[in-house]
């Protein structure tokens, strides 16, 4: 390993080497989950026309004032109708939620504050008969041309819906990166086979999946390797070599055991790392290069290959992905994001010189933090919420606010 430098340091030279990604057009039918990367605007006022709030009838408010008591019904203003228009004088027009307010109306009263008797609509005495009553005005939610969904904005049902009722049926949308995973070590078996004494089932490409996946962050493979040096320069060197890969994530071998291969051989084949080591725990042989080779079957302004070198352990995958990783996927997907820090419910210490990635719940907007008795400890991160970094030899009080991960 090199010098540890801090999770900070480690953040901005992952920062540093990050190109949003280049964009493509989906359907809505597949946009779910996906960053805009084009202003959507709106193609015309809305509402398009003063809306009908109430089921009821529509009047002009200065015959009411005149004292007006019943309203003759001329006819009834559906909702997707060509709009009417209300004569002048003591009459009314039955109308519908969703309608377009009938031309000269300016007031809406609800059915339930009438009857209607022999053609004639009667309001109840003392009801309310306003300027724009229950009337949603032209324009008043936003003008043709205003930005209804921002880029960076990532889209759900919500903002889908908007799209639609916008005619945006195609929406520009930032493209996913293509991940490959490769996880090394004897021990390591299918999570379908039967281990022995000195086995363990395969569980990483489970969690890094996962948490892929359920932010929509990239398309990932993966594959499971021998400690076998030759296996895994060759594995290393194919994956670099393909211009479709943009990122990949590696578990194990990067400390300094007699079979830890991978951190040496990926600085044989890219040279030295932007960083390895970071003074943090669990975690500390994170390791990140970039391949700036066979970058020219690259299209332009796309990411080098952006190589993450975990620790095997399962909670130093888990952290590590929690505090770099998937911020980065983030960030090159363009997505707007903003720090979040909570607050501490209970008194914690921190007696390390190392940064703590720790795993918290959450509970009434307050966390708790839930240290693992060890970095293979991944029993104990069930019912966590993710994870909060803690300064070295730190003596929390309740209240303190941690930013979280």
């Amino acid at each position: 390993m090199n010098p540890l430098i801090s999770p900070a340091e480690a953040t901005t030279k992952i920062t540093n080497q990050l190109v949003t990604s280049l964009s493509e057009k989906k359907h809505l039918s597949h946009a779910h989950g996906r960053v805009l990367a084009s202003d959507i605007l709106a193609d015309r006022d809305a509402p398009p026309f003063n809306r009908v709030m109430m089921d009821g009838i529509c009047i002009n408010t200065y015959n009411h004032k005149l004292g007006s008591w019943r309203y003759k019904i001329i006819g009834t203003q559906a909702a997707g109708a060509e709009k009417m228009i209300l004569p002048k004088g003591e009459f009314a027009i039955e109308v519908m939620t969703g309608a377009t307010l009938p031309t000269d109306a300016n007031c809406i009263i609800p059915i339930e504050k009438i009857d209607i008797q022999d053609g004639y609509a009667l309001p109840h005495d003392g009801i309310d008969a306003e300027d724009n009553q229950h009337i949603h005005p032209i324009g008043s939610d936003c003008k043709s041309g205003d930005i209804l969904i921002a880029t960076g904005t990532t889209l759900a049902a919500n903002e889908l819906a908007t799209a639609a009722s916008n005619g945006a049926t195609q929406v520009q949308v930032t493209r996913l990166p293509r991940i490959h995973l490769i996880t090394t070590g004897d021990e390591v078996i299918d999570p379908s086979h039967t281990p022995s004494d000195f086995q363990i089932r395969r569980s990483h490409p489970t969690a890094i999946r996962s948490l892929i996946e359920a932010e929509h962050l990239g398309t990932i493979s993966d594959e499971h390797l021998r400690d076998d040096p030759e296996t895994i320069k060759q594995t290393i060197q194919n994956t670099l070599n393909n211009p479709e890969i943009n990122v990949l994530i590696l578990t194990g071998g990067i400390s300094m055991g007699k079979f830890d291969w991978v951190a040496p051989l990926l600085k044989q084949q890219l040279g030295e790392p932007e960083f390895h080591g970071v003074a943090q725990k669990p975690g500390k042989p994170f390791a990140f290069w970039t391949n700036k080779k066979n970058n020219a079957a690259k299209q332009p302004n796309q990411n080098h290959t952006l190589i993450f070198a975990l620790p095997g352990n399962p909670v130093s995958v888990t952290a590590t992905m929690h505090r770099y990783i998937l911020p980065a996927l983030r960030r090159i997907l363009g997505k707007t994001e903003i720090p979040n820090k909570l607050p501490l419910a209970e008194e914690f210490h921190w007696n390390l010189p190392l940064t703590g990635i720790l795993p918290y719940k959450i509970k009434d907007g307050k966390i708790t933090i839930h240290p693992p008795r060890n970095s293979g400890d991944y029993i104990s991160l069930q019912g966590t919420n993710g994870f909060v970094e803690i300064p070295p030899h730190s003596i929390l009080k309740p209240g303190d606010y941690l930013p979280t991960y």
